[in-house]
């Protein structure tokens, strides 16, 4: 079962999961950007929490979600495993969907950055389809790569990370 781009040393990806990630990606920059500039329905938390406390927390956020998925990306796209075998080093070693956790930190961060309740409650949203569309991928590279997996899931958290990772390889 290869998977994206043909590739045997990648697996198969959620079907409607690259459709579901530009619906969510539009809509939230939609929601976030017409609730927290134009409207500004849902943005009262922003009264209570200064810009310069906010800023800093969201460019942290937004900071960590371009390393993971940076990060995550050239160990995935930028190397081909021979033989295939499950990603256990770098990011991969803290969180086994780094390049998921990044989108979805970019998001909070956003988030963040205006307190808008609108786009977080969008960004639930997304964070249930994320976290959907990885269990489905995680049954998909369990059937493929066995008890090397499960030993992977077992050392290595979904989301968040743990301090010092695992790292076999």
């Amino acid at each position: 079962m290869p998977g994206p781009r043909n590739r045997e040393d990648l697996c198969d990806e959620h079907p409607s999961g690259d459709v579901g990630q530009i619906i969510f990606g539009l809509l939230f920059f939609a929601v976030w950007a017409l609730d927290s500039f134009v409207f500004k329905l849902t943005t009262f938390p922003a009264a209570y929490v200064p810009l310069y406390v906010r800023l800093p927390v969201a460019g942290l956020l937004v900071g960590l979600s371009l390393y993971m998925s940076v990060k995550g990306h050239k160990i995935v796209f930028g190397e081909t495993r021979e033989p295939p075998k499950v990603i256990q080093r770098g990011v991969f070693s803290y969180t086994r969907h780094p390049l998921y956790l990044g989108t979805i930190l970019l998001y909070l961060g956003f988030v963040v950055s205006t307190l808008s309740v609108a786009a977080f409650v969008l960004w639930v949203i997304i964070f249930i389809f994320y976290d959907r569309i990885s269990a489905y991928e995680e049954v998909r590279l369990e059937e493929r790569f066995g008890e090397e997996y499960s030993e992977y899931t077992r050392q290595v958290p979904r989301w968040l990370p743990r301090p010092g990772g695992f790292s076999k390889n």
